[in-house]
C-alpha cells in the first residue's frame, strides 16, 4: 500500500511540475500574401498595430517587454543570404553583441543582447531566393527560463511558403 501511494504521489508531482508551456494553447498562423506560417503562445503574445507594411505581423506580451514580428517581402535585388546578413548586421543597428550565428544555404540566425534584452532572429530566402521571411522576438533577459522554450517552439514552427509557382518575380 505504501508502495502505490508512493508511486501515485511521484506521478501527480511529476504532472503538476510539467512545464507550463505543453499545456498552454498555441495559435498556427499562415500569411495569405506570401504564405509563410507561424506560431505563438496566445496566453503570452497579442497582435499590435505594426507600421503597416503589407505581409507583417506585429504582437507583444502584454505583462513583460517581450514582442515579435513576423514578415515577408519580394526581394528587390541579387542578395544571398550571408550578404543580406552583412547589409543588416552594419546598418540595422543593434547587433553589437551577437552570442549566436548559424547559417545555412538559404537562412541565417542572429542573436545576442541588446541592453536587458535578447534578441532572435531568423531569416530564410524561398521562392528560389525571390522572398525574404524573417521572425524576430526580443524579450527580457529575466525572462529567458520562460522564453528560451517558447522561442524554440516558434522557431521551430516558422516556414516560408512551399507554393511558390503563383509568386511572380519582382523586378
Amino acid at each position: 500500500m505504501l508502495k502505490r501511494c508512493t508511486i501515485a504521489l511521484a506521478v501527480i508531482t511529476a504532472i503538476g511540475s510539467a512545464p507550463l508551456e505543453a499545456s498552454e494553447r498555441w495559435s498556427d498562423q499562415r500569411d495569405p500574401q506570401f504564405g509563410f506560417g507561424y506560431s505563438f503562445r496566445q496566453s503570452v503574445f497579442a497582435s499590435v498595430e505594426g507600421d503597416g507594411k503589407p505581409g507583417f505581423h506585429y504582437f507583444a506580451a502584454d505583462d513583460v517587454d517581450a514582442k515579435f514580428l513576423v514578415g515577408a517581402w519580394d526581394k528587390q535585388d541579387d542578395a544571398t543570404p550571408e550578404h543580406f546578413k552583412r547589409w543588416m548586421i552594419a546598418n540595422a543597428g543593434g547587433y553589437e553583441e551577437i552570442t549566436y550565428q548559424p547559417r545555412g544555404r538559404s537562412w541565417f540566425v542572429v542573436s545576442g543582447y541588446r541592453g536587458d534584452q535578447i534578441y532572435y532572429e531568423k531569416v530564410m530566402f524561398s521562392c528560389g531566393g525571390r522572398v525574404v521571411n524573417i521572425l524576430a522576438i526580443a524579450y527580457p533577459t529575466s525572462d529567458r527560463d520562460e522564453f528560451d522554450p517558447v522561442v524554440e517552439r516558434m522557431e521551430d514552427t516558422f516556414k516560408p511558403s512551399q507554393e511558390c509557382a503563383h509568386r511572380p518575380h519582382a523586378g
